[in-house]
């Protein structure tokens, strides 16, 4: 078994990128994100709900209605969004807790996973919505593009 991103932050992170692909103001239809991303509609509408509760998209009803980015993509963590889908990060369960561990005091390991968390949650908390939408892969390679070449098609995060 690896660790790895679940398909619900990837399928968060790829609906997030396609509201901060749209021209200001614009909003998008539950349907609309699920086809463009490929992400089944039922799995969508439970990611919706859980960024909009979580205050990173707003949601409107009606003929106008739809998903936008609650804030400037800037202004929104990779952080966020994984903490918006699975709860707060954590590494291994003694990590956050350690009284729950009855090893926590002795264990040689406590402090590598104290460390990777650390760093997981600086690297996220540090990546803004903007810089996945403005620095796309191509082969492998990242590359810093214009605004206007950002957004060129769906992002595939690998997801379990």
């Amino acid at each position: 078994m690896a660790l790895r991103v679940t398909s619900a932050v990837d399928y968060a992170t790829r609906a997030m990128i396609h509201l901060a692909c749209l021209p200001e103001g614009g909003m998008a239809l539950r349907s609309e994100i699920a086809d463009a991303q490929s992400i089944p509609s039922s799995f969508m509408a439970k990611i919706l709900r859980n960024l909009v509760r979580a205050r990173l998209l707003r949601s409107a009803r009606g003929v106008h209605g739809g998903f936008a980015l609650s804030r400037p993509a800037e202004e929104i963590s990779l952080l966020e969004i994984v903490e918006s889908i699975e709860g707060p990060l954590s590494i291994i369960s003694c990590v956050p807790d350690p009284s729950g561990c009855a090893m926590a005091a002795n264990c040689p390991a406590g402090s590598v996973w104290q460390r990777v968390q650390r760093e997981m949650r600086v690297i996220l908390g540090a990546t803004s919505l903007e810089t996945l939408v403005s620095t796309p892969r191509r082969n492998g390679s990242v590359e810093h593009v214009a605004e206007s070449e950002a957004c060129f098609g769906p992002v595939k995060l690998e997801a379990v």
